[in-house]
């Protein structure tokens, strides 16, 4: 803001963001805090996820409530640190529940006659 000029009500903020948001001119992206990890996604992204989430199975839409920031060409609504609930939602759709790639573990003492191979797998979550 320029000093000695009024600061624009929240309520007209509001209405313009939403204008932006219905008149679809650009594309839209949000910063989302899932499992530890943040995210910029925007629509029709792909987040792979190495926590489970309980619960969830393929297909089910999730929301996401930790949304950091929501931004376009024309605006920008930056949280601190998170946008409120009721003002902005993103939801993402489980598309796989998977395993990761094998972990190797492998453990060898010289002239003892031992040795141990492991492979470890760990479950993946992808978010669309």
């Amino acid at each position: 803001l320029v000093r000695g000029t009024r600061c624009p009500s929240w309520r007209s903020f509001l209405k313009s963001v939403s204008a932006c948001v219905k008149s679809n001119d650009s594309r839209l992206f949000a910063v989302v805090h899932v499992a530890g990890k943040q995210f910029k996604v925007t629509s029709e992204d792909l987040i792979s996820l190495k926590t489970p989430l309980m619960g969830t199975q393929p297909g089910d839409v999730i929301r996401l409530e930790k949304v950091l920031l929501v931004g376009g060409s024309q605006f920008s609504l930056i949280g601190r640190p998170l946008l409120p609930r009721n003002r902005v939602s993103v939801y993402a759709m489980v598309v796989e529940k998977t395993l990761e790639h094998p972990h190797l573990w492998y453990q060898f003492h010289k002239r003892r006659r031992h040795r141990k191979m492991r492979s470890l797998f760990k479950f993946m979550h992808n978010l669309c």
